[in-house]
């Protein structure tokens, strides 16, 4: 029998089932099953843009998108976000508000739509709304029923307070260069949204009032009250204007009083006004920022101040080691105020002129009967120093100086803060620089927002915001600045003629 006729035993080519392998694929089946499930329900998202955080929304807005005010709401907000596809950073704005469907826990609601392509459903949202699509829109709808029409004859009655529409280019920080062109530096929509957001939930504005008549501000000079009205209408409140000398009490409707920048004193009937509303039942706010530069005394505003437990000193800080007056002032955020959790023992640097507040009672015991609790909340280094002189080229003298650290700014409370609706707030910051725009940093700026939302009994406003920036900033401190100068205008001028100098010897020989 040749090799090519045998054929082997029968049982050999047969195919044996092994039971283990299909248990093994039953297993890697169920395992795959349950992965895709769990994936589904419970699964987490990782920015890895680094400390800048582009496709992440802010802590703030994580705060307000969990807080009762959302999470009770029946219906959930619908936020309609009408913008072609082509815009640029169209797909961060789009990742940004999906952190607000993921945040919000069901109570947050958002439709993407291309006008362009999408006509039918934008004539739908134009009749409802009232709006035509000429350019980038963004609807916030917290009605009970977002798909009856709006009346147009309604302003801020009935639903149409509970609608805010905000146009794409709101959404974009630009600045002017100095050819008079504009360049993008900010994406601000994760702000733009969450301020809208707000105001479409509680539809009515509150109201504040800032003194006039007392200089400093007025109607037509609002430049130091621009950073405050920035947080403010963020916040759902409106400022309003108000002369204590022709009333006898502030608004019943009115939840902070606003001190800025006086340049002449407070009679003792209108500081009766500012007495009455510190001490009326509820939640009040009183916020004074005071001029340093200021020459004219201000005894009746401080002594107001005084038996809270504040008392301005009416001088200036400066670096205790240089011989003229340096207005760069290297401060730190105390751990106080639980609202200012997110900035405890962080460094700042203030610009402009300040002075420096005492935090003491002169009755202890009055001022526990009275529920009176002071914090700092802005401090320096061992460094600086209080002068009391004002002259051109000061030096520090103990004898007549305030040694540091100093108080820049603080904060005072009174009532118990187991009952927050009943409880007063005070902030005194001792310079008015800090307002402006220009001189503001960015975690100044969250500092004031943080302060302001707990001034207002929000304290899920609290936090810092998010760092949406389109150029890269390099923020340098007064050393790092002389070096730069120092390398830029010395070091590399004399590296280049030395260079120069043996390159031209070694041509010669």
């Amino acid at each position: 029998m040749s090799k090519n006729d045998y054929t082997g035993h029968p049982d050999a080519r047969r195919p044996k089932g092994n039971p283990l392998a299909w248990l093994n694929l039953l297993l890697l089946a169920v395992i795959v099953l349950a992965c895709n499930y769990i994936g589904c329900h419970e699964y987490a998202r990782k920015d890895l843009t680094g400390e800048e955080q582009r496709f992440s929304i802010s802590e703030r807005t994580r705060n307000v998108l969990q807080s009762e005010r959302i999470q009770q709401r029946e219906t959930p907000v619908r936020i309609i976000f009408a913008f072609k596809r082509s815009t640029p950073n169209y797909a961060r704005m789009r990742y940004l508000l999906e952190e607000y469907v993921r945040y919000g826990n069901g109570k947050v609601e958002v439709e993407f739509f291309d006008p362009m392509r999408q006509p039918n459903r934008a004539r739908e949202i134009s009749q409802i709304y009232g709006i035509d699509f000429n350019q980038n829109l963004c609807v916030v709808d917290a009605r009970k029923d977002c798909t009856v029409p709006i009346k147009t004859f309604e302003e801020q009655q009935g639903d149409r307070q509970h609608v805010r529409i905000r146009p794409g280019t709101a959404f974009v920080k630009y600045e002017t260069l100095p050819d008079e062109t504009r360049r993008a530096v900010a994406l601000v929509m994760d702000e733009v949204v969450c301020g809208a957001l707000t105001e479409a939930v509680e539809g009515q504005m509150r109201h504040m009032y800032a003194v006039e008549g007392k200089g400093g501000v007025s109607r037509d000079d609002q430049k130091l009250l621009e950073l405050i009205g920035d947080i403010t209408n963020s916040l759902n409140i409106q400022l309003s204007w108000v002369d204590v000398a022709n009333v006898a009490k502030l608004p019943d409707d009115a939840e902070g009083l606003l001190i800025v920048s006086p340049s002449s004193d407070f009679t003792e009937k209108e500081m009766d006004v500012v007495r009455e509303f510190w001490e009326r039942e509820g939640r009040n706010s009183v916020f004074v920022a005071l001029n340093p530069s200021n020459p004219e005394k201000l005894p009746y505003l401080y002594r107001f101040l005084r038996e809270q437990g504040v008392r301005p000193n009416a001088d200036r800080v400066l670096l205790r080691d240089r011989s003229r007056a340096y207005f760069d002032i290297s401060a730190v955020f105390p751990r106080g105020l639980n609202c200012t959790k997110s900035f405890w023992n962080g460094t700042t640097h203030v610009e402009g002129q300040c002075m420096s507040l005492t935090l003491e009672h002169a009755d202890e015991s009055e001022a526990n009967m009275r529920k009176l609790t002071v914090f700092p909340l802005l401090m320096t280094t061992n460094e600086y120093y209080g002068e009391t002189r004002l002259e051109l080229n000061p030096t520090f003298t103990p004898r007549e100086d305030r040694e540091g650290p100093l108080c820049l700014a603080a904060a005072v409370t009174r009532g118990n803060p187991k009952y927050p609706n009943d409880m007063s707030t005070l902030m005194v910051l001792g310079s008015t620089d800090m307002l402006l725009r220009e001189n503001a940093r960015a975690e100044q700026r969250d500092y004031l927002y943080s302060l302001w939302s707990w001034m207002c009994a929000r304290p899920e406003y609290a936090g810092k915001s998010a760092n949406h920036d389109m150029t890269v900033k390099i923020d340098l401190n007064r050393h790092s600045r002389s070096m730069l100068e120092t390398l830029t205008l010395v070091v590399m001028p004399l590296l280049a003629l030395l260079i120069a100098l043996v390159i031209w010897n070694t041509r010669r020989h």
